[in-house]
């Protein structure tokens, strides 16, 4: 990337919080409280299976809960109380990842412009103020919120709006200043690209899909971008 982005916008799950012990924690929780699963598999094995209700780091919980009464019948899940059961569980777990609140304090200290653009209902809000980051985030975007999920162009174009509402001195601040950070490539990457953003892409477990475009940086951790953000290494 050979000029500095003058702003920056981040995913949330396993780009500033770490999503997966959260996710494990969540679902320790739910294999002990259950005879009808503690008492059928392994924890191992119910983990596995919960695992592959959540591809690819996200989730449908209103789904889940129909694929976990229909494997373990005697289950007594309502669909819509076992999604707030759920996500409201999941944020009481959320932790930064290692480093990230000292990065976010100086990126405060030096007035560099920078947001919050994540998916997800208001348990998303929940998340920020577990992980230590509601009074350190300049502005969160929340799609349903907002009324539109990432990889919608509508909430990118909102998050660079409020970066200019939110700072001075950036109003004519162009869509390709702006480097999206997330590690999603199907919502976050891919939906930057497709509004002119630069992208870093978090890598996770999975290969990068070569069909969706390729990110600017690849990266490990959101750390790594300090110099490309202004910072001391």
């Amino acid at each position: 990337m050979s000029l500095q982005p003058r702003a920056a916008l981040f995913d949330l799950d396993d780009t500033l919080i770490g999503r997966g012990a959260a996710f494990e924690l969540t679902a320790r929780e739910l294999y002990d409280s259950q005879p009808a699963i503690n008492q059928d598999v392994s924890w191992d094995e119910a983990y596995e299976f919960t695992l592959s209700l959540s591809p690819h780091g996200t989730i449908n919980a209103q789904d889940a809960a129909l694929q976990l009464v229909a494997r373990w019948p005697d289950l007594e899940f309502d669909p819509e109380e076992f999604e707030v059961w759920f996500f409201e569980t999941l944020a009481s777990h959320a932790e930064p990842l290692p480093g990230v609140i000292d990065m976010l304090h100086e990126l405060n200290d030096t007035n560099y412009p920078w947001g919050v653009v994540t998916n997800g209902k208001k348990f998303q809000l929940i998340k920020l103020q577990e992980a230590g980051l509601v009074d350190i985030v300049p502005f969160a975007i929340v799609s349903r919120l907002f009324g539109a999920d990432k990889p919608d162009p509508s909430i990118y174009e909102a998050g660079l709006q409020r970066l200019k509402a939110s700072f001075e001195g950036i109003d004519h601040i162009a869509h390709s200043d702006v480097l999206f950070v997330g590690d999603n490539p199907y919502t976050d990457i891919a939906g930057a690209l497709n509004v002119g953003m630069r992208t870093a892409w978090v890598r996770t477990e999975y290969d990068y899909p070569g069909e969706m475009g390729t990110p600017d940086m690849t990266i490990d951790t959101v750390l790594q971008l300090r110099p490309t953000l202004g910072l001391s290494t």
